[in-house]
């Protein structure tokens, strides 16, 4: 079970060098990324760490997937990666929240975003992405397409291998629900004058997705989510 007096800190500094060395991840595909890009994230890390204070709910969930492996009708290696928690489900209070994913190598394939309801196989939202480049990527809800407060929806990320043949697909998948703000959140929030006062009143509350939303650079949101990965590895069971 998850405690909200575990907290995961974005380091810097030599203390943060132990973090990259410790980290445990829950795809192929991340920990190769993480080994790459270590040295350069934590190069240009902020100075002002943000805790992330992942919220004590419901049974945890793994992000899922088939982690990193290649195409078979194209041959091309491909390591896709979701910042999302590793162990339980994020939190947004936003109704049209955005979501990221990484690809470590430029694919020449469609990449596909889809969100469901949990339990429910019909589609609230699909997008296309039929150029796709490495690095990070992100997707908005549009209008229209708004979650509802207090359920849980599944975003799962895919790279279409074969389009006549789609159990062929690279795909990872998450969990994420809205939730109302707290009066605490409600609070922080109005007391904020900078993107950074906001993504740690986010933090402090749990609400994941709002966090990276409001991060404004990609190594910022690549240390949240390392933090993530630290704490959940050294959890105990």
């Amino acid at each position: 079970m998850l405690h909200l007096g575990k907290v995961l800190t974005v380091a810097t500094g030599t203390a943060a060098l132990t973090l990259t060395q410790a980290i445990a991840v829950t795809t192929p595909a991340i920990d190769s990324l993480f080994a790459s890009e270590s040295m350069r994230v934590l190069a240009t890390a902020q100075a002002s760490p943000i805790t992330y204070v992942p919220p004590n709910r419901g049974q945890p969930r793994q992000t899922q997937g088939t982690g990193s492996r290649g195409c078979e009708d194209t041959s091309e290696a491909i390591a896709l990666s979701l910042l999302a928690p590793s162990n339980h489900t994020g939190l947004t209070v936003s109704a049209r929240p955005t979501f990221y994913w990484h690809l470590e190598n430029a694919v020449s394939v469609p990449v596909e975003f889809t969100l469901v309801e949990d339990d429910n196989p019909n589609p609230i939202y699909v997008r296309r992405f039929d150029s796709n480049d490495a690095g990070l990527t992100s997707v908005s809800l549009p209008e229209g397409r708004e979650l509802e407060e207090g359920k849980t929806y599944r975003w799962t990320v895919s790279v279409v291998c074969n389009p006549q043949r789609r159990s062929s697909d690279v795909f990872a998948q998450s969990w994420i629900e809205r939730v109302s703000p707290s009066a605490t959140l409600e609070a922080s929030l109005a007391e904020a004058t900078t993107a950074q006062e906001t993504a740690r009143a986010y933090a402090r509350e749990g609400i994941w997705y709002d966090v990276l939303s409001e991060l404004n650079t990609d190594d910022a949101r690549w240390e949240i989510v390392r933090s993530e990965r630290l704490a959940a590895a050294s959890r105990p069971e």
